[in-house]
């Protein structure tokens, strides 16, 4: 697998009144050229912020990125300057952030915003440059392609007009107008009917494997990475905890952690009421030493509150990784 992104011993802060916010506490991850990976964890474990990062679009203040590299395609994007990083943004990433309505400017219409990504994403890639009559064209088809209703009268209306499904499509629809390389989905379906989630997921998949890119899907929920994802990383507290094959993933979870998740979700069958995880996310201005999830954990050791455990392979695949010093060998 030819590493397309890969992020190494990512370390970001936040400072604040009271201190100092250990937020990312060294986050490993490797996406391949045209793979589906899924990073899952509780709100608030870091999945947005390491998202933020990869884009360069953290607050700096109150954000700081300490330590660590985020390589695209073997070039380190925390040693870039400002017209590289754009570049990038225009031709090589794109992102589908979780509040449609935050994401879209309220005072340009859907057209407008539409003309702008397209026209600047195409330059970006050395091409002629497009006529109106073609970016209006070129607009129109991925609103369709997202199956937008309607896709010439849209491009006239403001965000405010449109319901959360359609501007959801609208956020898809720019993301993928550039063809870039990669895509981030972060929490792409939240506060979408159960519906409209499932049908956006679909055609998301769909048009991601049509355009051969590869994905980041973000999400708090092991379902909808489940059906669209090859590979999942499991996330608590500002640490990769785990990580697999997907169906490896769901087969034989290692971590506490992954295990406690999956004993939460609801089932269809009415086997009992899904239980949730005792505590919550520790506090990031002083987080528990050694494995952070330690607290929460009903298979704490001593050794977990002095070591952060490193990844040990695990399961029956070499593929199979996880933090946790239960599966040392």
């Amino acid at each position: 697998m030819t590493p397309l992104l890969e992020i190494k011993n990512l370390q970001v802060r936040f400072k604040i009144y009271e201190g100092e916010l250990k937020v990312l506490n060294g986050v490993d991850m490797v996406i391949g050229e045209g793979e589906k990976v899924g990073l899952v964890g509780e709100t608030g474990c870091g999945k947005t912020t390491t998202v933020k990062s990869v884009l360069r679009v953290l607050p700096t203040p109150p954000a700081r990125i300490s330590g660590g590299e985020i390589l695209y395609r073997g070039k380190d994007i925390l040693k870039m300057k400002p017209a590289q990083i754009r570049s990038l943004r225009k031709g090589e990433m794109s992102a589908i952030f979780q509040d449609p309505l935050a994401a879209l400017n309220p005072v340009f219409t859907v057209g407008h915003q539409l003309y702008d990504v397209i026209k600047y994403s195409s330059a970006s890639r050395g091409r002629k440059r497009l006529s109106k009559k073609e970016i209006r064209a070129r607009s129109i088809a991925v609103l369709k392609e997202t199956g937008m209703p309607d896709s010439e009268r849209i491009l006239s209306n403001y965000p405010i007009q449109l319901s959360g499904g359609m501007r959801q499509r609208v956020c898809i629809s720019e993301a993928l107008s550039a063809s870039a390389r990669l895509l981030m989905a972060d929490e792409p379906t939240t506060n979408l009917d159960v519906t409209i989630q499932a049908q956006i997921l679909r055609q998301l998949s769909e048009l991601v494997a049509k355009k051969k890119s590869s994905i980041l899907l973000i999400s708090h929920s092991l379902g909808v990475v489940r059906n669209l994802t090859e590979r999942v990383y499991i996330m608590y507290a500002g640490n990769m905890v785990e990580v697999a094959r997907t169906k490896d993933l769901f087969a034989d979870p290692l971590h506490p952690y992954t295990k406690a998740l999956l004993k939460s979700v609801p089932k269809l069958t009415g086997e009992g009421i899904s239980r949730g995880i005792r505590g919550r996310i520790p506090n990031y201005l002083n987080p528990p030493a050694g494995c952070r999830f330690h607290p929460r954990c009903d298979h704490m050791m001593p050794i977990c509150e002095k070591e952060r455990p490193a990844f040990f392979t695990g399961g029956d695949s070499d593929n199979h990784k996880v933090a946790c010093f239960l599966c040392r060998r």
